[in-house]
């Protein structure tokens, strides 16, 4: 082999090596969400986001994933229990209230990355449902807290605004897998190819001496 041949196997080994590690480490995306975002629903049991791959559920007990339902009031709904279905979180929620709500959320992927933000809707209303069950703070999954009154009205009281309040995503639950920049992964994948057209390299040019 010449050294020009050696070269371009060298330079071709390693844009291979760089092209098919990348998808390796694509992170998880939001691809949607029940209820709709920004629809208008009149039966809602439970809300849930479905991303484009499995998500991490260890032990079956959701660590690390939240789901917060709140009214334009910031009371919360649900019970904070988030279930893990292969590429789907959901929590259940009981809601009676027409009005606005905003659904946050964070899920993490199979790779430890976390999703997260939120999106609103608008509920309808259920006259037949029995009375929302909201908390004055963020629900803990099996952390009985005391429910407060909620007033069913579709108006808004005085001084109040009717439109959807915005909130922050909660602080994580735990801490979050340490992430790896995916630079450093392809580093660290492209050093065998380097070595094998490193020797090759090596070995064309003491052929050619001798």
């Amino acid at each position: 082999m010449s050294t020009r041949s050696a070269i371009t196997v060298l330079v071709t080994t390693l844009g291979l090596a760089v092209l098919s590690s990348g998808p390796a480490f694509a992170h998880a995306e939001l691809f949607g969400s029940s209820p709709e975002a920004d629809s208008s629903v009149a039966d809602v049991t439970e809300v849930s986001v479905t991303a484009g791959e499995e998500l991490l559920d260890i032990g079956n007990n959701a660590e690390g994933f939240m789901m917060t339902v709140t009214d334009s009031t910031g009371l919360y709904y649900g019970d904070g229990c988030v279930s893990v279905d292969g590429d789907t979180a959901s929590m259940p929620v009981a809601l009676a209230a027409a009005g606005d709500y905003v659904v946050a959320y964070r899920v993490v992927s199979n790779d430890g990355h976390p999703v997260e933000g939120q999106f609103a809707f608008t509920f309808t209303g259920d006259e037949n449902a029995e009375q929302s069950v909201a908390y004055a703070e963020m629900p803990e999954c099996g952390v009985a807290q005391t429910p407060v009154a909620v007033d069913d009205s579709d108006e808004p009281a005085d001084g109040e605004s009717d439109e959807p309040m915005v909130i922050s995503t909660a602080p994580p639950l735990i801490s979050p897998a340490p992430s790896v920049d995916s630079t450093s992964w392809i580093g660290f994948a492209a050093i065998p190819v380097i070595a094998v057209a490193i020797w090759l390299l090596v070995r064309a040019l003491r052929k050619r001496k001798s």
